[in-house]
């Protein structure tokens, strides 16, 4: 697939990485895009670790905690919305790293990058460089997406340095919309829940029953956004909610908005569910969600 490589021409193509990656890496983005006046966008709580690898020097401004990096940003999970403002041409990669594939690159707790963002070079160096050398020299996205599948098979699949039973948990957290048990985890993995939890809090980034809250937002913006989507108080039911004020509650600390603005036409933030793919409320109509758009 070509592209053209005009100031003007805006794409976002998406891809799952090689089959054999699917437990280190979720998804890939290749994207370009102009915003000729600056625009503030809110990016969602995230269960996983993104890496933006920037082609092109990107302008970007912090709007609140917690930072984020001025050029490409590794984000790692966070349990709040984080905000910035962005003008001007910007062009690059996006990859969505499991804590298995996180922990086996960058070769370090991923507390240490939880609810914050650290840039690419800073945690790989020189490595990091020659990689997005590459990748701007290559001739389209596709072959920006063969340079990964080669770039990342040869540093992750024979690290997976994060523990069995951690990895299990957040699979089964992710995986389950949030309803397992951190107890039930705990027993799964052989350990005390407050060992288990202690451990899951040093080497993923979040505690368990975090990543629970966020994996069961994520579960109700599914819900929400598919075909016939429920109304908003069996929608809580359904994720386990309390109630709809509970529900609503979550989103805002989460999402930074509720269900009902956050598909409202011209909604201002953009979600990544984990696992899956980015996704952003259309402006014409604000009720459906658009494959593909970038998250930076």
């Amino acid at each position: 697939m070509g592209e053209t490589s005009s100031s003007d021409n805006e794409f976002w193509i998406t891809r799952s990485p090689d089959r054999r990656l699917a437990r280190w890496v979720s998804f890939y983005l290749a994207f370009q895009r102009n915003t000729p006046v600056p625009e503030t966008r809110t990016v969602a709580a995230l269960n996983s670790v993104v890496v933006v690898i920037d082609l092109d020097t990107p302008v970007r401004h912090q709007v609140a905690d917690p930072p984020l990096a001025a050029i490409s940003p590794v984000v790692g999970l966070s349990h709040k919305p984080m905000s910035y403002t962005r003008v001007g041409r910007e062009r690059g990669i996006v990859i969505e790293l499991t804590p298995l594939g996180a922990r086996a690159l960058f070769g370090l707790p991923l507390r240490e990058i939880s609810r914050t963002s650290v840039g690419f070079d800073d945690l790989l160096g020189p490595r990091a460089r020659f990689l997005r050398e590459e990748l701007r020299e290559a001739r389209d996205s596709n072959h920006r997406f063969r340079i990964l599948d080669r770039w990342l098979s040869s540093r992750l699949l024979d690290e997976p340095e994060l523990p069995g039973p951690l990895d299990r948990s957040w699979r089964s957290l992710t995986r389950s919309g949030g309803v397992v048990k951190v107890g039930d985890l705990a027993e799964r993995a052989g350990l005390s829940r407050q060992h288990l939890t202690t451990r899951f809090h040093r080497e993923v980034g979040l505690p368990p029953k975090t990543v629970g809250r966020i994996a069961r937002c994520h579960q109700a913006i599914r819900l929400l956004t598919g075909t016939n989507p429920p109304p908003l108080p069996r929608l809580a039911i359904l994720c386990g909610y309390t109630d709809q004020a509970h529900l609503n509650r979550d989103f805002r600390l989460l999402i930074g908005a509720t269900p009902t603005a956050l598909l409202r036409p011209g909604s201002a933030t953009d979600l990544y569910l984990g696992s899956l793919i980015s996704l952003r409320p259309t402006p014409l109509t604000g009720t459906r969600l658009e494959a593909g758009c970038p998250l930076f």
